[in-house]
């Protein structure tokens, strides 16, 4: 009924199905996010994105990206080097100034997690992984957190890393039912 081309074929995609449905599932960045239950039904639509990282070049990236992402998905962003530009003093006054003559609803703060942690040195093979706080700008609080393993690899460019992290913040944040809905 077949040719044994055919067959041949199917017998590979049988074989090969599973194994590229797994490779899709591992290449999905994990996730973990903590929302505060008095932050229920509360939605963000403009932000201050600040890549808390001690190198310009990599929190600049950072930053752009995730304004990026956010814009694209109808939301105002602005990145904290603009609002608090470093050719101006930098410390956490500053920061917070600008934070507050922003303008915007929220800050998403984004740290690497503690890679000399013996948990994530040992359990977690030293990669990398992003701690990302959602500040309400008004009430001056942590509203929510997330947990983030590094979406891409460590080889791949910095900037390729950000775009990763920006799509897996916002998508996160929507899932958390954290922005105004478009």
């Amino acid at each position: 009924m077949f040719s044994n081309g055919i067959v041949q074929n199917l017998r590979a995609l049988v074989v090969l199905l599973p194994v590229i449905a797994l490779a899709g599932c591992a290449a999905a960045p994990a996730v973990d996010s903590f929302v505060d239950p008095a932050a229920a039904g509360q939605r963000y639509d403009g932000f201050l994105a600040y890549a808390a990282f001690s190198d310009l070049g990599v929190e600049a990236n950072y930053e752009k990206a995730l304004c990026l992402e956010l814009r694209a998905r109808g939301h105002a962003c602005t990145t904290m080097l603009s609002a608090a530009p470093p050719t101006r003093e930098q410390d956490a006054a500053s920061r917070h100034a600008a934070t507050r003559a922003s303008g915007a609803q929220a800050t998403i703060v984004i740290e690497l997690a503690d890679m000399e942690s013996l948990s994530r040195r040992v359990i977690a093979n030293a990669r990398p992984a992003y701690d990302v706080s959602l500040v309400d700008n008004e009430q001056q609080q942590v509203v929510a957190r997330f947990f983030l393993e590094s979406p891409s690899s460590v080889r791949a460019s910095v900037r390729s890393q950000s775009e990763s992290l920006a799509q897996t913040i916002a998508t996160a944040m929507a899932r958390s039912s954290l922005l105004t809905e478009r």
